[in-house]
């Protein structure tokens, strides 16, 4: 950057030169510090001292040359200079006196904030069940109200003026040394939806890398952002293969269920031969700057790149797709599509989930025991805002965690009025230390810039950007913009493709002034040197923080924007493209090539995105922070930040799409935490033996059953009843065995209550449709003479040439998957009439299950998929894929089968952990399964072998025996054919 080398030149000599002591009488703050009790000998080493790092002139930050790990502000420069309201802390203290609090429930998590972030951690989180097979309670808390929400926000239009939309503004400095100071205020989007409700949907997902920053893998970030978008279908451009979340078969006219609900977007972008000539100029010109055209800005890893913009617009109906349109106004119509609409609301609506959401709820602090967060505190009512006290005070207990998502401002003001802050400050408060946090608050960063303003020889369009008086106006409306170009870039390396965090945007929009078509070019410094931060002035939770910032106080904040605007000058604006038209722009070259009149003209005409993030940031590498890479709050139990204020660098882009994100993390962080800590528990050999039905409230499974398949007349009814008396209590039947009623004669004779067993059943596929599959269940149910626990489409189709296909699945409109939606249908009645307690699958691969979950007439949980699964098929990809959904596994084939003569039971590895353990091969195979929540259903009509089967409780395979037990043919070997994975 040769002209900052020079900038930075001239500051240089003026610190050289410049005094660095108070003005006259003034206390140095060494001594201020030293009155307050604060010990500050660690602070100074070498070139740092007080005169350099603390002076006035630096605000409430401090000098940007002393920022690093080693240097706080507070225990350094000491707390004088911090704004504190103690008038607010007497009114607190008087709602304290008058208000008891009053207990309000207990709930698993406890979610605070129903933003962009809140909102999806909550749904993710409700939409999942815990270990035991039951809904997790999830209570999402908003201070913002119910009838103050983003179906009140114009969806054609930026920002909503309504005031109701917005929070009480938060007051900030504003410096520019001590020449320039201002206040200005800062608001962010109020109600159920946060500023996702309120602000222009404009959703840009950054550069898939940078959140390697964040101790995320570039994998799993895309896969986050794929699972919280719809599926793609853009006509008018071929989404990149692996860039966007595929479009089922027939998906496009179908609505998506709530296991996988994405909400909806809208690639607002021309190609360009859709634009004007002005418009395929200023492309040509933004290529030959190393800024390429490309249409998808999320099509690659990198946002690298000129052209459109994705926004969070759907149709109105869950039916709709993303989409592409050339112009904003070809999108009016379609309403916001924010996480709260398209992932809380549904699951309001929907039965088996356990969500409650409760909007004028501001929580007051985070309660511990210890230091594992248990509970919250709310005021419910309106608050002191309006000086009104609150209308109750709830206390709200959590069982496993509590997630703050209440924004940048609110989230590490609550984590300090919860005692996890600096201590110094918490002293200041008069708050007591939980955790000892120094980065609360602290890391402020912004998006801030200029705009460039660029008049053409270019006549305007007739009728284009007038009043209803007849005047011309330079914006406009948003919904006529011939061509709104988003261009992404690094100051100084504009390689296509580039990965990692790019410093700069450059947003077009056009207007109409004395007829002429005239540019704006808005310049975002998207990485930023200078951190700001926030001061908690008060006790009382109604009480603002104070924001302190001293924009471009880094030098390199304003080479980038300087060299970004002579980029845009000197090769987008002067390109061969570009020579047609006759243009002028403000600051006028005589500026531009001036490198102090520049920073002088940025300077006066910086303003503020409202991007922010930092203030509860991710440690990483070293550096302090809120939270770990997992986001829990460090010094901490039970207690994680999820919103923007995570991120420890700002993204590349808009900070919607990165806060969904960051809530889509959590949510997985949570999950995965919760199955390892279950996982646990289960290698003691005291587990419980069952697990309960995901979406079926009351109903377990037993890990340990008898199969009937083979058994007959006789030798059926006599594997039963010895199963029974042994103190077996599932067995697995189907309409193919042909054996219903010897099992119910056996069951009947064998005196166990119904209630204690559980029984299964399958509908055959020649038997699917809606009303043959229900014919089936109530023959089955008929021959058994009781209900069924489960009921279980066999096969996902014909296992073999010879049996005719049903109806539901013959040419020319029928399909196997038409067959297997509509049997889905036939149980879910069967279900509804008690004749079935749940529902289930056998022998679905990860492609069948799919498409069944993404049926649009089920309403019911896929419960169960039973498989042939054992060490030499472990199905691993299977496994994760209903392990994700909560769908329980069982295990058919577990001992390998008459098939293969025995030879999974003779296995030298099999055989050396039945030594070591003192078990038979048998009960160690049935072991792998069971210790993996995988339940057995072997088949044997000894009762030597039975009671040998049911017996695999009171041991443990340690990951030595699992590794043996691996070890097999070469090549992992399916015993039982046809495979059901190549079924149609």
């Amino acid at each position: 950057m040769g002209y900052g080398q020079s900038f930075v030149a001239v500051l240089v000599t003026s610190l050289a030169s410049a005094s660095f002591h108070g003005a006259d009488g003034e206390a140095s703050v060494l001594q201020k510090a030293r009155a307050l009790g604060v010990e500050i000998s660690d602070c100074w080493a070498g070139d740092f001292n007080e005169q350099l790092c603390c002076r006035e002139r630096w605000g409430l930050t401090g000098n940007p040359a002393c920022w690093n790990e080693e240097f706080t502000y507070l225990r350094c420069c000491g707390l004088s200079a911090l704004p504190r309201l103690p008038e607010e802390d007497a009114k607190w203290d008087e709602v304290l006196r008058t208000s008891p609090v009053e207990d309000a429930g207990e709930y698993d998590f406890i979610v605070v904030g129903a933003g962009s972030s809140g909102s999806v951690v909550a749904a993710r989180l409700a939409a999942s069940d815990g270990p035991d097979g039951e809904p997790w309670r999830v209570l999402l808390l908003d201070a913002g109200p119910w009838d103050q929400h983003e179906d009140l926000a114009d969806p054609d239009q930026g920002p909503s003026a309504s005031s109701g939309l917005w929070t009480d503004p938060i007051k900030a400095e504003w410096r520019f040394g001590t020449s320039k100071s201002s206040t200005w205020s800062y608001s962010t989007g109020r109600g159920l939806g946060g500023t996702a409700a309120v602000n222009s949907m404009i959703y840009t997902r950054g550069s898939i890398s940078e959140y390697e920053n964040f101790g995320w893998s570039p994998e799993e970030v895309l896969d986050a952002f794929k699972s919280l978008e719809a599926p793609m279908e853009a006509p008018g451009f071929t989404p990149q293969p692996g860039a966007h979340r595929p479009l089922a078969a027939s998906e496009s006219a179908q609505p998506h269920s709530v296991d996988k609900p994405g909400y909806h977007l809208t690639l607002v972008s021309a190609t360009p031969d859709e634009l004007p000539p002005l418009f395929r100029g200023l492309l040509k010109g933004f290529e030959a700057a190393g800024v390429p055209f490309r249409l998808d800005p999320h099509g690659s890893a990198s946002i690298h790149g000129v052209g459109g913009t994705w926004r969070s617009m759907g149709c109105g109906h869950p039916k709709c797709q993303p989409t592409r349109v050339s112009r904003i106004r070809f999108a009016r119509g379609r309403p916001r599509s924010t996480p709260y609409k398209t992932l809380v609301a549904p699951l309001n609506r929907t039965g088996g989930h356990f969500l409650q959401v409760a909007p004028h709820s501001t929580v007051e602090r985070i309660l511990f025991d210890g230091n594992r967060a248990n509970g919250v505190e709310v005021s419910e009512g309106s608050g002191l805002g309006g000086h009104n006290l609150p209308r109750r005070r709830l206390r709200y207990k959590a069982t496993r965690e509590i997630v703050i998502a209440a924004g940048v401002f609110s989230s590490p003001k609550l984590l300090t009025l919860s005692g996890v802050a600096e201590p110094a400050e918490l002293k200041r408060l008069s708050l007591p230390v939980v955790a000892a946090s120094p980065s609360v608050s602290r890391h402020f960063q912004e998006h801030v810039g200029v705009s460039i303003v660029v008049g053409t020889n270019v006549d305007c369009p007739e009728g284009y950007h007038r009043t209803e008086s007849g005047d011309g106006t330079h914006l406009g409306t948003t919904e006529q913009f011939i061509g709104q170009l988003y261009a992404f870039l690094n100051a100084t390396d504009n390689t296509p493709g580039a990965l990692g965090a790019l410093d700069a945007e450059v947003m077009l929009l056009e207007g109409c002034l004395e007829e002429k078509l005239y540019l704006t070019f808005t310049i975002i410094l998207l990485q930023s040197d200078t951190r700001g931060r926030l001061v908690v002035q008060s006790r009382n939770p109604f009480t603002a923080p104070h924001l302190d910032l001293q924009p471009l106080s880094h030098s390199r904040d304003i080479e980038v924007l300087a060299d970004v605007i002579r980029t845009l000058y000197t090769k987008v604006l002067s390109s061969p493209a570009m020579s047609d038209f006759e243009l002028g722009a403000n600051p006028g070259i005589d500026v531009i090539a001036d490198f102090q009149k520049l920073a002088q003209w940025i300077r006066a005409n910086l303003y503020f995105y409202a991007h922010p993030t930092g203030t509860c940031r991710i440690q990483r590498d070293g550096a302090q922070g809120v939270v770990d890479s997992q986001l829990r709050v460090i010094g901490t139990k039970g207690l994680r930040v999820a919103d923007a204020s995570v991120l420890p660098l700002s993204p590349s882009g808009h900070s919607d799409a990165p806060s969904r994100l960051v809530g889509e993390m959590a949510s997985r962080f949570i999950i995965r935490d919760t199955v390892s800590d279950n996982r646990r528990e289960q290698q003691a050999p005291s587990e419980q033996l069952s697990v309960k039905l995901r979406g079926y409230s009351g109903v377990s499974m037993p890990l340990r059953g008898l199969g009937t398949n083979g058994f007959t007349g006789s030798d059926a009814r006599d594997a039963v009843s010895r199963f029974l008396r042994l103190g077996g209590r599932m067995l697995d039947t189907a309409l193919l065995y042909d054996n219903h009623q010897d099992v119910a004669a056996a069951l009947a004779a064998s005196g166990v209550p119904r209630g204690e067993v559980f029984l299964s059943s399958k509908v055959p596929p020649g038997e699917m449709g809606e009303e043959e599959t229900y014919a089936a269940i109530q023959r089955a149910v008929s021959e058994l003479g009781t209900y069924l626990d489960l009921v279980l489409i066999h096969w996902p189709s014909n296992f073999d040439d010879k049996t005719p296909v049903p109806a539901c699945g013959r040419p020319p409109g029928g399909s196997w998957r038409m067959c297997r939606a509509a049997a889905w249908r036939g149980m879910e009645r069967a279900h509804r009439e008690g004749q079935v307690k749940s529902l289930g699958v056998s022998n679905f691969g990860v492609r069948h299950l799919t498409q069944l979950l993404d049926e649009p007439g089920r309403t019911l949980s896929v419960a169960v998929n039973q498989v042939e699964l054992h060490p030499w098929w472990p199905q691993p990809a299977l496994r994760k894929f209903c392990a994700g959904l909560r769908i329980a596994l069982v295990a058919y084939g577990s001992l390998g089968g008459s098939l293969l003569g025995g030879a999974t039971l003779r296995s030298p590895g099999v055989v050396r952990v039945a030594q070591k353990q003192g078990k038979s091969p048998a009960q160690v195979l049935l072991r792998w399964a069971v210790q993996q929540g995988v339940a057995v259903i072997p088949s044997s009509s000894s009762e030597k072998r039975i009671a040998q089967n049911f017996d695999v409780a009171d041991f443990v395979l340690d990951d030595t025996d699992m590794e043996l037990l691996s070890v097999g043919p070469q090549d992992r070997m399916r015993i039982y054919l046809p495979d059901p994975e190549n079924a149609p």
